[in-house]
């Protein structure tokens, strides 16, 4: 038999070892092989995720190999999800592919892990937001209580009465997503009110202003709010397009009594 067929053959016995091998002989098939035996390794049922673990850390694994990795049913756990995003040759369609099998909890975990990268942490908080939408109450709550800024600024846009206030007491929260979910369509009295008393930001210039120029605010805030700026700043609320006719009144009132 000449070199070519011998090869062929060893190449054979090779593939069969690695479908077939226990899982001890599967390390050491592993910790060397090259990319074909390494698919026949992945189909092994004595494969674990401590396999998946060692094999990661190899840094000569082609794209086609990291997708089968991305692909299999161990690839959700915590440890090599870990290690599969912190490998220097993964690319974002395979950084998408894992995200989309992990739960909400722990695409969070992700996106606040100290030290992760930007390309996956944008990832997985893109990720949660799309997730929001159908996302159970309960989740929104957790997720405002812990999330990093882009998903406080999505959770607010949602309105729910429930999920503001852990939002606002978020150290993450920033006054910008305050600002434009008081112009938002969702907003309402409840939510209001919890922003106004709110020892953060209820002292914020400009968060005060939003909530005056907000047509759902109640008169015992928007009046209180009210008294607290200049006079020419409260003429000009006079010509909102927001404010309802009965606001205007309130404001014609506190100006009345200024005046005196």
């Amino acid at each position: 038999m000449n070199s070519t067929g011998e090869f062929k053959q060893e190449h054979a016995r090779l593939l069969k070892r690695a479908l077939t091998c226990d899982a001890a002989e599967l390390h050491t098939i592993l910790r060397s092989a090259e990319s074909e035996v390494i698919r026949a390794a992945l189909k092994n049922v004595a494969l674990e995720p401590e396999h998946l673990q060692n094999l990661l850390q190899r840094r000569d694994l082609d794209a086609t190999l990291l997708t089968n990795i991305c692909k299999h049913k161990m690839s959700h756990t915590r440890s090599v999800v870990n290690q599969l995003l912190a490998h220097p040759l993964i690319n974002p369609q395979q950084i998408k592919m894992v995200l989309e099998r992990l739960h909400l909890l722990e695409l969070l975990n992700i996106a606040i892990l100290p030290g992760q990268g930007a390309d996956v942490r944008i990832a997985a908080e893109h990720q949660l937001c799309m997730r929001l939408p159908t996302a159970p109450l309960g989740n929104k709550i957790t997720l405002a209580r812990r999330a990093t800024y882009p998903i406080l600024e999505a959770l607010m846009l949602e309105g729910h009465p429930q999920v503001i206030e852990p939002c606002l007491n978020n150290p993450r929260m920033k006054e910008a997503a305050i600002y434009r979910y008081l112009h938002g369509q969702n907003v309402g009295a409840e939510s209001i009110n919890k922003i106004a008393r709110h020892p953060r930001w209820s002292k914020r210039p400009n968060i005060r202003y939003a909530i005056l120029r907000n047509r759902h605010t109640p008169k015992r805030l928007f009046t209180q709010f009210l008294c607290g700026i200049p006079p020419q700043q409260a003429r000009q609320l006079l010509w909102s397009k927001h404010l309802k006719p009965a606001q205007k009144e309130w404001i014609r009132d506190i100006l009345g009594k200024k005046s005196v």
